[in-house]
């Protein structure tokens, strides 16, 4: 079992990984119980667990199944013929009635992967049914990046996780197929959105603007949307329905009702009582209490 919310169940054929972006800087792994025990930080090697590839195919109740919690599986020094045993657990007949997330910041090689499959006139998607292809990003930079890398991936799910969210970020380039345009030149779209804020120590300021937005843009385009949590470090109006203790006034410096500064509010910090992540959605305004997976 797993406290992530969006999945059932963790398998980490592989541990370790190395810092990319802003992202990174207090990753959650350093803070778990095998690497903290270990003394291991980010950057040191990669580690292989062969014998933990067979798990998947001993659960027998159908499970989401977060592939690699502890690492990245196309972190560069995992080799393409590991992944190949990682993907040929995935896409066993006995492994076929769970559906695999795989989250990945390292996109290119995720691509890479891929078209090795197709320059043998493979398909993909059809041999990995149940396997979902995401890409992390924490904010606008991250998000420009790696998704257009991931929508050239012939994925049966894509999905994007925006934690931990530091800025605002725009996504509804990538909710809609192009239309006007041929079927066969029509953009493939994003089939599943994730956004949280920062926890741990030294969490970064997440504001529930952009966290709302989101969940607006995914509701326009009726994609799939899943709030995980707002962090510990939660910024928000005090008039906007937050269930918590909240200050009489803060600071601004735009009109309100200007949706093109809308970004230029200064929130006031939010202390969440029931969960020092704040993933608990009861405490949270209603607009936000978000949760759905992708068919």
């Amino acid at each position: 079992m797993t406290t992530i919310q969006w999945t059932d169940e963790t398998w980490n054929p592989t541990t370790g990984c190395s810092r990319v972006s802003e992202g990174c800087r207090n990753c959650y792994i350093e803070r778990t119980p095998p690497f903290r025990m270990a003394g291991r930080k980010l950057g040191d090697p990669v580690q292989l667990h062969p014998d933990r590839l067979a798990a998947p195919l001993h659960w027998k109740k159908p499970r989401r199944v977060f592939v690699n919690s502890l690492s990245d599986l196309f972190h560069e020094d995992v080799p393409f013929n590991f992944i190949d045993k990682v993907f040929g657990v995935m896409g066993s007949e006995e492994a076929g009635h769970h559906a695999f997330q795989v989250l990945t910041k390292r996109p290119k090689r995720m691509l890479e992967y891929a078209q090795r499959f197709t320059r043998q006139g493979i398909d993909f998607n059809q041999l990995f049914p149940q396997v979902g292809l995401g890409v992390s990003a924490e904010d606008q930079k991250t998000a420009d990046e790696r998704i257009p890398i991931l929508l050239q991936v012939p994925a049966a799910v894509r999905f994007l996780s925006v934690e931990p969210m530091l800025g605002p970020v725009d996504i509804h380039p990538w909710l809609y197929e192009r239309e006007l345009v041929p079927r066969e030149e029509k953009r493939p779209k994003l089939d599943w959105i994730i956004v949280g804020g920062e926890s741990g120590p030294k969490s970064r300021p997440c504001d529930v603007v952009w966290i709302r937005s989101i969940v607006r843009q995914c509701k326009a385009a009726s994609v799939p949307c899943f709030v995980k949590q707002l962090g510990d470090y939660v910024l928000d109006r005090n008039d906007a329905g937050f269930d918590g203790e909240m200050p009489t006034d803060w600071p601004m410096d735009t009109d309100v009702d200007d949706p093109v500064n809308e970004w230029n509010w200064q929130g006031a910090k939010i202390r969440v009582r029931l969960s020092k992540k704040g993933g608990i959605p009861k405490e949270w305004p209603e607009d936000l209490r978000v949760r759905e997976w992708p068919k």
